[in-house]
């Protein structure tokens, strides 16, 4: 590994994508503008409404951090592998759709969920009128299926790259690293499936609680990770 590689941070990969492409270009703006969409608020009128802005602060940082974490995979995927092909393209496209398209979703799920354990609902009877306990499983079919979406985007690009390993050069390690991804995503996918299947069919007063058992995705990409590098033992 070079001192170059080292720096990008990238163990298993040499990094291909040197110029920023313009699927990559059109790709920024796209999460640009989706974040400042996140960020957008009404300006406080009153005092009050000042000193809570922290709530939002926190609602903001956590669709942030998931904006960015899936921007950050885009982007180490191109640097990888730098492929722009009709495939990517398309694929691409449907990722950044699919941004666009819950953007709103995902805000209004971290400011009631902000809300509901800061104190954000002075009265408790609004917070029904908001979310109802019928409604939780239909909000993890919802959320549930874009995190499901996006890593399905994210296996097919990786698949992608697998098929193409020839053409690209891609070595023994970066052959199995590249499978790492493809089962890391498939296996938030069925994860994430089980997860709404349980939502629904679990007593109402347990399926909010379906969500914490998302930090498996540490489990996945453990054994993910052990997976890949058996891979090159066994070769």
């Amino acid at each position: 590994m070079n001192d170059v590689e080292k720096l990008r941070g990238e163990r298993n990969f040499r990094w291909r994508g040197a110029d920023v492409s313009r699927i990559e270009n059109l790709s920024d703006i796209v999460f640009a503008l989706v974040l400042t969409l996140a960020a957008a608020q009404t300006v406080p009128r009153t005092f009050e409404e000042l000193t809570s802005l922290w709530r939002d602060a926190i609602s903001l940082a956590a669709c942030f951090a998931l904006i960015i974490l899936i921007w950050r995979t885009h982007y180490v995927f191109f640097r990888r592998y730098d492929l722009q092909d009709s495939m990517v393209g398309v694929l691409n496209a449907l990722l950044l759709f699919l941004v666009l398209v819950y953007i709103y979703p995902l805000k209004f799920m971290s400011d009631f969920v902000v809300d509901f354990f800061s104190g954000g609902f002075v009265d408790r009877a609004i917070v029904s009128d908001v979310l109802s306990v019928a409604e939780v499983p239909w909000l993890y079919l919802i959320y549930g299926g874009f995190f499901a979406s996006v890593y399905g985007v994210f296996a097919l690009l990786y698949g992608h790259a697998l098929r193409r390993a020839d053409d690209l050069g891609l070595d023994a390690r970066e052959r199995s690293f590249t499978r790492y991804e493809v089962e890391f995503s498939l296996g938030i996918i069925v994860l994430t499936a089980v997860l709404i299947v349980l939502a629904f069919v679990l007593p109402p007063v347990i399926a909010p609680f379906v969500g914490a058992f998302f930090s498996l995705i540490g489990v996945i990409g453990f054994i993910s990770d052990s997976r890949a590098e058996r891979r090159l033992k066994d070769d």
